[in-house]
């Protein structure tokens, strides 16, 4: 890990930690917003773009209007993101230190989680359980299903 991602976790509260992110999150978005709007339009180089990301925060996405755009949010429960970052990290073989990052990554990742959670519930946007036991195949599908039923960006008809 970087020094000063290090330095960063290790020195800052968690709800410092959700500050920061957030704020780096609305200094990215016009980019985003740019690029989506982009492909939508056809400028792109190739057809179709999936941005992937937790930059993408609800209230925002749910605003656009462009053409041919769905959104969904793929969340998991919290045993299953501890247990994927646990074993990406090597938790067991880690130093004490290195377990403490990893725990204040996990404890940011979790209220990040629940904040766009609700934020996602409040707006009515589809989310899917992506960590459920579903192969990554019939998880796409799910995702593409799920796409293809959207009259507005993130909400289905069929959902309200």
């Amino acid at each position: 890990m970087p020094a000063h991602v290090a330095e960063h976790y290790g020195s800052l509260p968690l709800d410092e930690l959700i500050t920061s992110v957030l704020d780096h999150y609305e200094r990215l978005w016009p980019r985003i917003e740019e690029l989506i709007t982009a492909h939508a339009a056809g400028n792109g180089v190739r057809p179709g773009l999936v941005l992937e990301g937790s930059a993408l925060w609800p209230v925002r996405v749910a605003k656009l209007t462009v053409p041919h755009t769905a959104a969904m949010w793929l969340t998991a429960d919290d045993t299953v993101l501890r247990a994927r970052i646990h074993r990406a990290g090597r938790y067991e073989e880690a130093t004490g230190e290195e377990q403490h990052l990893m725990e204040k990554f996990l404890a940011r990742t979790e209220r990040y989680q629940t904040l766009m959670l609700d934020a996602v519930d409040r707006l009515g946007l589809a989310r899917i359980d992506a960590g459920d036991g579903r192969s990554a195949e019939e998880l796409a599908d799910a995702v593409l299903s799920a796409a293809e039923a959207q009259d507005a960006v993130g909400r289905s008809s069929a959902g309200r």
